[in-house]
Order: C-alpha cells, then structure tokens, then sequence
C-alpha cells in the first residue's frame, strides 16, 4: 500500500509542470498595449508587412466590441488575411482578459476545425509566444497530439483543466501562488479562457461551455460565391446573424458582433451589413484595394492589352513585364493602394520578379479575371447584376463589332468625319468616327491626350492652362494624321466637338483661337430643346447651338440621353447584313492586329446603360445606370455622332424604314379609278386635311 502511494505520487510529480518566468517581462508588457504590435511580435510569419487602414480597423473593431459592445461590419479585399488576423486578435482578447469566451464563425464546420488546429500548433510550437507566455505555452506543449493527457495535467499540484477539442479549446488555469518566482508586474494570462471556433452551417444556437457563455462573436467571410448568389440561402444566414448568434450571450445581454467580409455582388449578406443606410447599427465600412488609379490610364490600357494578347511563346507575358518594368515610374504615377505589400514576391525563369508591385498585381487581375470580378471581390465595389432592365450592352459585344477597315482607313462613301474629345483633369479622351447617308458609322480613330503639369491639388480652374495646352497639342496632332478612304483619297476632318461641361476657360479659348473644325459642346440632361431665334440655331433633332454674350462663341447643346442611347442601339445593331455588306444603322470600329483589342474603349462604352426599373405601386422609371466612372469615350463617341448630324448627314436609327427612291416608269399611265372616300362606322367621312364631313342624309 506505502508503495503504491509512493509510486502515485511519484507519477503525479511528473506530470506536475514547472512554469518558468517569462522570458522578455518588458516585451510582454509592452506588447500587450499595442495588438498590432503583439501580433507582429508573436507571431511574425504571418504579420510581417507594414499594417494597412483596413486591417488596423479590423483590429480595432474587434476590440471595441469586445470592451464597449455595439456591431461592426467591415469588407476588406480578398486574400488579405482577415481570417487568421480574426482569429489571433481573438487570441490577444483572451490573453489580455478582454473577451474570456470569443467565438469565430467562418464559413463550415470543417474550416472551423482547420482554425483551431492551426492555433493551437501556433500555441505549441511558437517559440517566441511560449518563451514570453509559458503560463500557457507549456501546458499546451505538454498535451501535444494527445488531447487525454490535458486530464491529469497539474501545475503546483493542481489540475490545469486545460482542454483541447477539435472546435475549441481551453485556456489552463493556473493562479499567481502556483508560481515560483514570477514577476509581480505581469498577472498569469492562463485563466480557463475558452475559444470556439464554429461553421455557419453548424449548431452555433446555445453553444456554451459548461456554464459560461460566448462574450463576442467573430463573423469572419461566411459566404461563398454560391451563398452569395442564393437569395434563400442569404435570408438564412442573415436570419442565423439576427436569431442564432445575436442570442448567443447572457441572457440579459446582447453579444457584440463583428462581421469581416468580401462583397461577392449587391444581393450578398456582404453588401447589406456594410450598407450604413440598410444596416445603420453595424457602422459598415468598405474598404478598396485600389484607392486611386493611377494619372496615365492611357499606359495601364496598354499594358492590359500587352497581357492579354500575349503569344504563345510568352506564355508568362514578359513582353507586358517589360513594358511595366520600364515605364513603371510614369504608369504609377498618382496611384494609391490600401496595401503596398500585396503582391508576388516569386522569381521567374529569366531571373526578373513576376510582379513589381502592388499596382502591377491589381492590374494584373484586371487583365485575368476582368474589372467586374476585381471591382468586386478587391475593391469591394460590384457592378449592379439584377432588377433594371437595360439593352443589355457589355464590353463583349462592342469589342466584336469589327468593320473589317485598318486604323484611320474609311469606308468610301463616307459623307462626314467627325471628331470629339471629352476633357479630363489629367487625361483627355478623344474618338473619330466616319458617318454616311442611312448605313452607319465607323470608329476609325481613338485616343488620349495627355495633360501634363496637373496635380490632385489643383482645382478646375488652375488646371485649365494645362488643358489648354493639352488642346493645341492634340489639335496639331489630329490635322497631321492621314483619314484615306477605299479610294485612295485622303480626307480631313470636317467637324470637332469639343467637351465645355465640366472646364470651360480652356475650351472656350481654344475654340476662339483656333476656330475652323471646332466647335464647344455640352451635353445636356434632361435635354431643353430652344426655338429658332437670332442666337440660337437649330443644328438637328436633338441639338442645337446657342450663342454665347461674351465673345459671340456658340455653344452646341446636345441632349446627352439621346446621344448615348444612340451609340449603345448603334452598337447592339450587328455589323454585317446577309450580303456580308455592313448594315444600315450600325457603329464598329476598325480593326486591330491579332493579338490586340479594343477591351478599355469597350469598357468605356458599356459604363453606363440605360434602364428601365418597375417598382409595384408606381410604375415604371428610366435612369441612366452608372456602372464604371471610366465613361469619357462614351462621352467622346456620343459627341462624335452628334457632329454627324450637325454636318448634315441623316443617321437613321436601326428602328428606321429606309425611304426606298421612287422609279419612273417609261409606260404610259393608265386611267386609274379615282378611290373613295373611307366610310367610317358613324357614317361620317374623313377628308384629305384631317376634317370631317357629315353624311348626307337620304
């Protein structure tokens, strides 16, 4: 009996675990007062890039709601981490005693468990987290892969109680007098805390352990793209967000909740939460990868076109690396990104990085999967998919509609060309489309002039000199090019539009100076059609000039919705007829080299779309429906069509019955019988101007 005493205390000796002091006392400390300082610190391999707004706002979030309550939802873009920073900021709640119960809830059951194996190897195997927290690094280590022995675990002759489940586990518990020299500054960080990690598809209502009841709630991404595209499955979880989890705390109080998400499209849990207007109490937040884009556009679209036509021997595209390597100082000028770590770090074959930056890596993507996807789930900014119904226009279709002409070449039964250039602050985009009688147009030219000399600290007027110089530039530019038809024959430009909506000095001064082809332009919406009088002239159907007081300038008003809608009809009208001759009422646009494509002028073209939107109880409503601010050669094309018209030429819609010329026969005319008068149902008959002439009574 005394031996089996002995041997029992000799065996629990051996399970009692020696806690030695922390290693860095100070750097624990100093740590603690900062979490983006101690998760950099602790666990470095996976927080070793300069902190971004974003994350530093999820950081901080987590922690408000788990010291002053309330919810909070926060869209940050994809691949950044917000799930491992979720659950290691939950850890840093439990370490310092702010959260004793967190829960993360992820997308399933299985990933759940996946987190907490992984944070609980971190525990087990992080040096420099159990050399500064051997109060919960050791017992942690000394259970190892076997959950069991966590039974028998003592610490100063006491049961540790340390837990580790396979969708949670338990802090051990150890008191200040079961350690032997500890400093008196740091308080043991080991106090049974409890972390779950659970599936949104899961058991989440009336999870608890033992008697104690989740303190915050962590929902972190709980939506995949199916989720997000089932408007059944996002009522369930929105109803598992209000009902389950929001149930989750004591009794008598609300559990604080918050939400780190990617917005997958405008339906999505998401998109909602973030919405301040639709969810006001969960103070939403969305955050882009790219804040600003960057001056030169004009080299981004080139270098996205290098991408995407790459040849097949340059399967990596590293002609387009090389345009971004050598020009990567003037295409990234002005730009901004939420994360400037965010982007490949690997080495191709040749020796050269895959990507230089984090600019290179957004536009990257862009080139990939497309700007709808990279809106979406980088910028957290998805176009709108459902409800308005539209023409349905997209970048697809314009780039399809190839006239079969080179650059700068017209069709020749061209009656007009026309020009436009619509101003920006740092670019200027502009477009010249040849028009004949009923058949259509042609895009043969496009392009940016640059502005040189702006900066975002400018307003409008000051950057109106540069704009002005911009102009001459491109005017000279333009007068040089070489427009030759079928023929042979060159021909000029016979009318230019240039845009005064938004900058007037420059235009207006141009158009003064310079004169001839050039002419200012507005668009109008809604569209105010003058009279004919001494400073106003009718120039079409929908524009028309009036005369300015200072200087006498007339200024083209142009009725922005029938233009625009005129160019998205024209384009949806297919180019060639049965004949393979191009149709009538149609608009294409030159073609390119083969590996070439006219994805940005597209893209541009399809930003905006008309839309009719039917809501029940007041009827139908038509909007214009902005999809992408990117819309200048929209603007330019439009312009460009409207000069069509100014010039004289008659571009029927693709609705429009083409009047067929009459034939004169050589045959004498016969006598024909002279028709009678229609008989209407009263018995009145209905003259040739319009009148009516009562029957005559028997």
């Amino acid at each position: 009996m005394r031996q089996r005493e002995l041997m029992r205390k000799k065996r629990a000796a051996e399970r009692d675990l020696i806690i030695p002091t922390p290693a860095h006392p100070s750097r624990r400390l100093r740590c603690e007062a900062d979490c983006s300082l101690w998760l950099s610190t602790y666990f470095s391999g996976k927080f070793f890039e300069a902190w971004t707004e974003d994350r530093l706002a999820m950081v901080k979030s987590i922690i408000d709601a788990a010291c002053y309550g309330g919810d909070q939802a926060i869209a940050g873009p994809r691949g950044e981490g917000k799930t491992t920073l979720a659950i290691l900021t939950a850890l840093f709640l439990m370490v310092r005693g702010l959260s004793h119960f967190p829960v993360v809830i992820g997308k399933n059951a299985d990933k759940a468990k996946k987190e907490v194996r992984d944070v609980v190897e971190q525990l087990q195997q992080n040096e420099v987290f159990v050399a500064d927290y051997p109060e919960i690094g050791i017992p942690f280590q000394a259970v190892g892969a076997w959950s069991s022995r966590g039974r028998m675990q003592t610490v100063g002759g006491k049961s540790t109680n340390i837990v580790i489940g396979p969708e949670f586990f338990v802090f051990p518990s150890i008191a200040l007098d079961q350690l032997t020299g500890w400093p008196k500054e740091i308080k043991p960080a080991s106090n049974g805390q409890v972390l779950y990690s659970l599936g949104i598809d899961g058991a989440i209502r009336g999870t608890k352990y033992r008697s104690q009841r989740p303190t915050l709630a962590i929902i972190d991404d709980i939506e995949d793209r199916d989720a997000a595209a089932s408007e059944a499955q996002v009522a369930k979880n929105a109803d598992i967000i209000e009902q389950d989890i929001a149930g989750l705390g004591q009794s008598s109080e609300r559990i604080p909740r918050v939400m780190l998400c990617t917005i997958q499209n405008r339906k999505c849990i998401a998109y909602t939460y973030t919405d301040p207007k639709r969810k006001p109490s969960w103070r939403g937040k969305r955050y882009r990868k790219l804040v600003k884009a960057p001056d030169r556009i004009d080299l981004v679209e080139k270098y996205i076109d290098l991408r995407r036509g790459r040849k097949d021997d340059d399967p990596d595209a590293r002609e387009a690396f090389a345009f971004w390597r050598d020009n990567k100082e003037e295409i990234e000028r002005g730009s901004a990104v939420s994360n400037q770590c965010s982007f490949g770090r690997k080495t191709h074959a040749d020796g050269e990085p895959m990507e230089l930056s984090a600019v290179q890596s957004y536009y990257n993507r862009v080139a990939d999967v497309g700007a709808k996807a990279v809106s979406t789930e980088i910028d957290n900014d998805p176009p709108e998919e459902a409800g308005p119904m539209g023409l349905g226009i997209t970048p697809a279709l314009v780039e399809s509609r190839l006239s079969g002409f080179a650059r700068r070449q017209l069709p020749a039964n061209t009656v007009a060309l026309t020009a436009a250039i619509d101003l920006g602050k740092y670019n200027c985009h502009w477009v010249v489309a040849a028009w004949w009688h009923g058949a259509g147009g042609v895009i043969v030219d496009y392009g940016i002039a640059q502005v040189y000399g702006t900066d975002k600290s400018m307003d409008h007027e000051a950057s109106e000199p540069m704009i002005y110089d911009a102009l001459l530039n491109w005017r000279d530019e333009l007068l040089s090019r070489e427009f030759v038809d079928a023929t042979g024959t060159r021909r000029a430009v016979d009318f230019c539009f240039v845009d005064s909506g938004a900058f007037t000095n420059a235009p207006y001064k141009f158009v003064r100076e310079v004169g001839g082809i050039f002419h200012a332009s507005k668009g109008q919406f809604p569209y105010h059609r003058k009279t004919k009088s001494t400073t106003t002239c009718i120039a079409g159907d929908n524009l028309h000039a009036s005369k300015l007081p200072n200087g006498g300038l007339w200024l083209y008003e142009l009725d922005t919705s029938y233009w625009k809608q005129f160019v998205h009809e024209r384009f949806m009208t297919p180019t060639f007829d049965e004949s393979n001759m191009i149709r009538r009422g149609s608009l294409s646009l030159f073609s390119l080299d083969e590996n070439q494509r006219h994805s940005q002028y597209a893209q541009h073209i399809a930003a905006e779309e008309l839309v009719t939107k039917f809501t029940e109880g007041k009827g139908s409503k038509t909007y214009w429906s902005v999809k992408d601010t990117n819309n200048h050669w929209l603007d330019a094309t439009y312009m460009a069509a409207a000069a069509g018209e100014a010039c004289g030429v008659k571009l029927i819609a693709p609705s429009e019955v083409e009047i067929q010329p009459k034939t004169v026969s050589s045959e004498p005319k016969q006598s024909q019988p002279k028709p009678q008068p229609k008989r209407y149902q009263h018995g009145n008959f209905k003259t040739r101007q319009g009148g009516w002439i009562p029957k005559r009574r028997s």
